[in-house]
């Protein structure tokens, strides 16, 4: 269900969503990644402390993100990361397989009630990639 359903009792969807490929490691290889994937990253972060949050996650970070600059509607940020996973699926399995941790994360701000919703196609397409979904609400207030 979305926002603009017509259904009386829908409930709104979460604003401001995100959805990212992330693969981390306590040593990874940035460019190690990038050249394997055959994609460019939205963003990265190196191994070790970070200087923002120094008692934070220290591994290193890569990141495919599509967000509300790309597209607002969450089925297309998700369909988009999904197309780059499943265009590199055995190379995510392979780096899996080295010790990284590969995740699909959908981040959003959730107000009361609020949902993100998946069609069973969007969840069986993770599901064959055998990749973990991570769901992260942000419960603050925009």
């Amino acid at each position: 269900m979305n926002s603009e359903s017509t259904d009386p009792l829908s409930k709104p969807s979460w604003a401001l969503t995100a959805v990212a490929l992330l693969v981390k490691e306590s040593d990874l290889d940035l460019n190690s990644v990038t050249e394997k994937l055959g994609l460019q990253p939205s963003a990265v972060r190196m191994p070790g402390i970070d200087r923002w949050n120094p008692e934070g996650d220290t591994a290193g970070q890569w990141r495919l993100q599509c967000d509300e600059h790309t597209t607002r509607a969450f089925p297309e940020q998700l369909d988009t990361i999904l197309r780059a996973a499943e265009g590199c699926a055995d190379t995510l399995a392979a780096l899996r397989a080295e010790g990284c941790e590969v995740t699909i994360v959908v981040r959003g701000f959730a107000d009361n009630d609020s949902q993100v919703s998946f069609s069973a196609d969007e969840l069986a397409r993770v599901s064959r990639l055998n990749i973990p979904l991570k769901i992260i609400p942000n419960l603050n207030a925009r």
